[in-house]
């Protein structure tokens, strides 16, 4: 669907071949992302069963939060930003500070607007007008655990508005537009021994804004977390697990599909339920480089939102020692849906859904939303009497 759309802009602007190759990124629809990682599931890698049973990445040793307060930098326009800033050894000592996560009008820089179908910005697509597309620069110092070494280190950003480039210690990495989409680059060529500089920087518009265009607030700046997360060279690059159900909502299926790197000894897969007792033990398969499983469970105890049940997988790899490499875990729900004659059903009950127009927004921290905050946004939406 992306591809479709963008190649439908790309139409629309009429973008000859020489202007797309001497665009800016920021103003090239032919450039979404440079050096990111191909997208995966949402996880996080345990070296433990125990470790991994807490659901948390940051119980995990090979997870490293770079949230905090990062030195700053704030300019009107693009010509304004500095061009050095990434150099290890630029000093950065009148610049500001900001946290990040935050939106940078929300830290005392530009102004948020608010509009809904007029473009906040001169329509002119793909360009965004030069004198009306602020720069914020940020830098962090980190030091990567040693308990490390030898493992592949990767920076990923859950959310940045609207387009941003990325450098450690000088080194150009990537660039990556899609304000709601995270990216991931493998940073481990980049690194060295002691104290690392990362330094990004993130323009306010981007050809991307263009098809952003909505009833809502904007605002820019590194708007949800960062981190680094470490992994083995053998590990598991993606997976997608689905929870079955048969024609008579009975029994059911654990159908999982799992993608590898450098597929070296063996994969153990347990599923348990709400009390935390093994539902069929534990399947072991010789790693490949992709793999399914496809178990069938006789009456597994169905998912609804009056009933939220939900059973534990564990997807742990082992290398040819028999030595735990690395444990994924995921929580798992086994339902059905599907529409019937014009009407939705789920688990067989047909349902009507209402639903709100819910943008990802706070009072107080404007994009950057916590899990408490949507928590609290879930409780008050709740009908009275239903707990």
């Amino acid at each position: 669907m992306l591809k479709q759309l963008l190649a439908i802009w790309v139409a629309s602007v009429a973008i000859s071949p020489s202007l797309v190759e001497a665009a800016n990124d920021w103003e090239n629809p032919a450039v979404l992302q440079v050096n990111t990682e191909k997208p995966h599931a949402t996880m996080m890698a345990f070296p433990s069963r125990e470790a991994a049973a807490s659901h948390q990445r940051e119980n995990s040793s090979w997870f490293y939060s770079l949230n905090g307060n990062w030195k700053f930098n704030w300019v009107k326009t693009t010509a304004e930003r500095p061009m050095d800033f990434f150099k290890s050894d630029f000093e950065a000592k009148d610049w500001g500070k900001i946290n990040v996560p935050s939106n940078w009008q929300r830290e005392g820089y530009g102004i948020p607007i608010y509009t809904n179908v007029a473009y906040p910005f001169e329509k002119n697509p793909p360009f965004i007008n030069k004198h009306f597309n602020p720069v914020g620069s940020y830098i962090r110092d980190f030091e990567v655990p040693s308990n490390w070494q030898n493992r592949d280190t990767f920076i990923h950003f859950e959310g940045v508005d609207s387009a941003f480039y990325i450098w450690v210690n000088g080194e150009k990495v990537g660039y990556s537009q899609g304000s709601r989409t995270p990216a991931e680059w493998n940073i481990s060529e980049y690194l060295k021994p002691g104290k690392n500089r990362l330094a990004v920087q993130v323009f306010r518009w981007s050809d991307g804004s263009y098809l952003e265009d909505q009833d809502a607030w904007r605002l820019s700046g590194i708007y949800r977390d960062v981190f680094l997360f470490s992994k083995d060279k053998q590990s598991l690059r993606d997976f997608f697990v689905r929870g079955e159900v048969d024609d008579n909502y009975q029994d059911g299926k654990l159908a999982l599909e799992m993608a590898l790197t450098r597929a070296t000894g063996s994969v153990e897969v347990e599923l348990l339920d709400a009390k935390k007792q093994s539902v069929f033990g534990t399947k072991t398969l010789p790693a490949e480089e992709n793999l399914s499983l496809n178990i069938p469970l006789k009456k597994p105890q169905l998912w609804s939102a009056e009933s939220p049940y939900l059973y534990e997988l564990f997807i742990t790899l082992k290398d040819n020692n028999d030595r735990v490499v690395e444990v994924i875990p995921w929580k798992v729900g086994f339902r059905r849906s599907e529409i019937k004659d014009n009407v939705y059903y789920f688990n067989g009950v047909p349902v009507k859904m209402k639903g709100v127009n819910r943008h990802e927004h706070d009072p107080d921290t404007a994009h950057y939303v916590t899990r408490k905050s949507m928590i609290e946004d879930f409780n008050r939406l709740r009908p009275t009497g239903r707990h």
